[in-house]
């Protein structure tokens, strides 16, 4: 068999396409033929690296998946806390201390959390993951801290109507008062930076 004839069958080999009378032929073909070896190894070199490329996409594309499926999700969750804190906080009497409470405690804290969400948009500004990350944190808690400070003037809130006066009751007062909004907004804080990183992390992000 000759040269040209064993070049037009190689891509069928390389693809299992051919006959065994065929595979044997050019099996025995490159083993005498120094030329064709390299037309053989130089396809077979395009072809394993064309489906690494294929690998590699593929696997992209589905850690982009992954990533948008995680932020849809949290924007959800965050969606349904605001929800649910607007719905109690519309069910209290507007006259008394409780006013605003649950704004302060379940709204706020899940506003600052997706509003942060959106800085995910803008990943591939950020120069490392590790960047991404802390900003992603501190982010939350630079919106939260602003949408509780609005809060404070939106319910024309005074924090000392919650004490008789002294440093101890004012205290537990906001404790007790502001205590789930504090850990909410904190655990919202860790989380951000967690699984901001995790999202960096599926998008290739060093």
């Amino acid at each position: 068999m000759n040269c040209n004839i064993v070049r037009d069958l190689i891509p069928l080999y390389i693809d299992d396409c051919c006959s065994e009378e065929s595979r044997a032929e050019v099996e025995r073909h490159i083993d005498n033929c120094a030329e064709c070896r390299k037309v053989f190894a130089s396809m077979t070199a395009t072809v394993t690296k064309e489906e690494a490329n294929y690998e590699i996409k593929k696997c992209t594309r589905i850690n982009d998946w992954k990533a948008s499926s995680l932020q849809s999700v949290l924007f959800l969750l965050s969606f349904l806390l605001i929800t649910a804190g607007v719905f109690f906080e519309a069910g209290t009497d507007h006259i008394d201390l409780r006013n605003g409470l649950f704004a302060f405690n379940i709204v706020v804290p899940a506003t600052g959390f997706m509003l942060s969400l959106a800085n995910w948009y803008f990943i591939r500004l950020y120069q490392s993951r590790k960047l991404f990350s802390w900003c992603s944190c501190a982010l939350t808690l630079f919106v939260t801290l602003g949408a509780f400070v609005w809060s404070l003037l939106h319910y024309e809130m005074n924090p000392f109507d919650l004490t008789d006066g002294t440093f101890v009751d004012f205290f537990e007062g906001i404790l007790f008062s502001f205590g789930i909004g504090f850990f909410l907004t904190a655990l919202f804080a860790v989380l951000s930076k967690v699984l901001s990183a995790f999202y960096a992390k599926m998008l290739g992000k060093e």
